[in-house]
């Protein structure tokens, strides 16, 4: 991380401090509204307060994000930032009125006021980044942001609970100091240097919906944009219910107060800023959505165990660390991703549906816990339990269609820990058709880290037990078996033209067959005249000796030619 401390980045750090200040506010603010109407309404209200609240507070995310950013790609992402921070200051005075006041209304109202002005500070926010540090640190810079950010909600979240503690809850003297803290967040927006409006002669669309619609379908044409979108919303509906889930769960299985519960989110904010920053450093100087992946299914196993270890404290406390520092691990390739692919005129409105999406999870996050503890009548524990059995499935479907990105990342940084790839001769062009005999599903996914954009076609029995699978998995196909070789090569071919078009490399994978002569004869006489140039992929293992320490074992080394 050094590198994103250099002098050279002054600009990113009053970014930094802006959204900093801006994200501890919200924390300390949301929480100062709850504790309030719970000391108002009584505990057992706790649960239909936290679901208002976190409803509120997630609409005016739905309502401006769209228009938030189409205005992002028209004038200075500084100038909307500088703006939204003078509303706050503004909003905090009104809030502290309201709270003096002890009018429920009022402080839900400025509830909403405080989340429009996230809503308009959130695409320009994120759409700045490239722009104020270069590409190659995109990665860096979003793990630093979401870094602080969390660091934010870790002391918005102690400040809020220790300040209705040691003050007695007094809550207008709590107000004050989000009135000073906003105060201090607009000083800080003016440090960011000026940027270039992108002058995008879009125009805001009261039909918000149709612009996200639109932005959406002009998303679909740019590979795996849709799923990173996806991802990233995901990631907020599950940071959404585990931060309204805590306090319900502390109450009912720790025998702690609201405001013990609220300490309770520490661990997870604490580990999402840790999580942020690791991915960062892994991705190096790239984007890596194979880390989000092998993140979810973590994520998934820590949601389990909360609702296994429900009665412990410190399994508690250890399981949602973890769970912040996967989560956090879990969200940065998904963001960077969005903003690096992107075109620039459009990235604010991409990132606006992002940012759309995030907070439609907020709100079934809200309604999740709402359908959970007051319809159904669950524990807050077993809240944790259906969150991880929708985690599960949810990030099986985002993997398959990630996996043309999964499985490169999976290959180079896991399984060649396992089996070495050792070339022999030069990897054929995109345009050429591969062909791979083999007895090992290793060589054929081994491919991955050497094909760019690799495709798999394989033939056989497979698509009768699995029809659904090719509309799961988008790097893996099955063809359905044909009686003879010559029309499963027919189809074979036909399949591997259409995504040759799409600039794939492609590789035809016969698992324990031994067809080359059938396959040579019948590409010679029929299919020859297609244009397609095919090689074999010939592959053959080795053992490697190892030594560590006083240890010798043997590695599997394979050996891949093409011809």
């Amino acid at each position: 991380m050094r590198s994103i401390f250099r002098s050279d980045f002054r600009s990113f750090y009053f970014l930094n401090a802006t959204q900093f200040l801006g994200a501890l506010n919200d924390n300390v603010f949301k929480l100062l509204v709850i504790y309030l109407l719970i000391n108002l309404k009584g505990p057992s209200a706790a649960n239909s307060i936290l679901s208002l609240a976190g409803a509120i507070f997630v609409i005016p995310f739905l309502l401006f994000s769209s228009g938030a950013g189409v205005v992002a790609d028209r004038i200075s992402k500084r100038t909307i930032i500088v703006f939204t921070k003078a509303f706050e200051v503004c909003i905090m005075l009104f809030g502290m009125l309201a709270i003096s006041l002890r009018w429920e209304v009022g402080v839900y109202t400025a509830l909403f006021l405080m989340a429009t002005q996230s809503a308009i500070f959130g695409p320009s926010k994120y759409g700045i980044i490239p722009e104020l540090v270069e590409t190659k640190m995109v990665s860096k810079a979003n793990g630093s942001l979401t870094s602080f950010t969390y660091l934010a909600i870790i002391l918005g979240t102690f400040l809020a609970s220790f300040l209705t503690d040691i003050s007695g809850k007094n809550f207008v003297l709590e107000a004050s100091v989000c009135v000073l803290i906003a105060g201090i967040g607009l000083m800080a927006s003016f440090g960011i240097n000026r940027t270039t409006p992108q002058n995008s002669s879009k125009k805001v669309n009261p039909v918000f919906l149709y612009e996200i619609y639109q932005t959406l379908k002009f998303s679909w044409k740019i590979p795996h944009l849709l799923p990173m979108i996806y991802g990233s919303s995901f990631f907020l509906f599950i940071g959404a219910f585990t931060q309204l889930n805590i306090i319900p769960f502390a109450m009912q299985s720790l025998g702690l107060s609201e405001v013990g519960g609220g300490y309770l989110f520490l661990p997870t904010a604490v580990g999402i800023a840790i999580g942020a920053v690791l991915s960062g450093l892994l991705s190096k100087d790239r984007v890596e959505p194979g880390i989000s992946c092998i993140c979810g299914f973590f994520i998934a196993l820590f949601f389990f165990l909360l609702y296994c270890f429900a009665w412990s404290l410190t399994m508690t406390l250890i399981l949602l660390g973890l769970l912040g520092v996967f989560g956090g691990a879990y969200l940065i390739p998904f963001d960077s991703f969005l903003q690096l692919n992107s075109p620039k005129e459009k990235r604010g409105q991409v990132i606006a549906a992002a940012n759309f999406f995030s907070f439609i999870g907020v709100l079934m996050a809200s309604f999740a816990l709402y359908l959970i503890s007051e319809k159904l009548g669950f524990s807050a524990a077993s809240g944790f339990f259906w969150m991880a059995m929708i985690t599960f499935v949810s990030n099986v479907v985002t993997t398959g269609r990630l996996s043309g990105l999964f499985f490169p990342f999976f290959v180079n940084k896991i399984l060649k820990r396992f089996r070495r790839l050792k070339l022999t001769s030069e990897v054929p062009h995109p345009s050429t058709i591969i062909i791979l005999e083999s007895n090992s599903w290793y060589d054929a996914l081994l491919l991955f880290s050497c094909l760019p954009r690799l495709k798999l076609l394989i033939p056989g029995r497979y698509f009768r037990v699995f029809p659904w699978f090719n509309g799961l998995l988008e790097s893996i196909q099955l063809v359905p078996p044909e009686p003879d070789m010559r029309s499963t090569l027919k189809n074979l071919f036909g399949q591997a033209k259409r995504f040759q078009g799409q600039n794939s490399s492609v590789c035809l994978f016969f698992y324990k067959r031994e067809d080359s002569a059938t396959i040579i004869d019948a590409y010679t006489k029929i299919f020859g005249k297609l244009n397609l140039e095919i090689q074999f992929a010939y592959g053959k293992t080795e053992k490697i000796e190892k030594r560590f320490l006083f240890f010798r074992y043997y590695q599997k080394q394979i050996i891949l030619s093409f011809s």
